[in-house]
């Protein structure tokens, strides 16, 4: 299922594996390592950075909105899917 994260910026929420702020420890460790194998895409649009997504694919997406707002969002999405299906 496809969820709308930003404008323009889709992702499908059964590939997300992590969502972190972009201070984190952990977030730091992936961006360095996808950013070395070329699996880093920055969808910041020059905005300063605040959360990593990291898919299973190994590629890891830097976004401008904060990891509790995006959380928000695929629950709330997962929700609706609930209640209509």
């Amino acid at each position: 299922m496809l969820v709308q994260i930003t404008k323009g910026v889709f992702v499908n929420t059964d590939r997300i594996k992590a969502i972190v702020p972009v201070n984190n420890v952990m977030a730091k460790q992936l961006r360095e390592t996808a950013s070395y194998s070329n699996k880093m895409v920055n969808l910041t649009y020059g905005a300063q950075a605040r959360s990593v997504i990291y898919i299973d694919s190994g590629h890891v997406l830097i976004l401008a909105e904060k990891a509790a707002r995006i959380k928000q969002k695929l629950l709330k999405k997962r929700g609706m899917e609930r209640h209509s299906g």
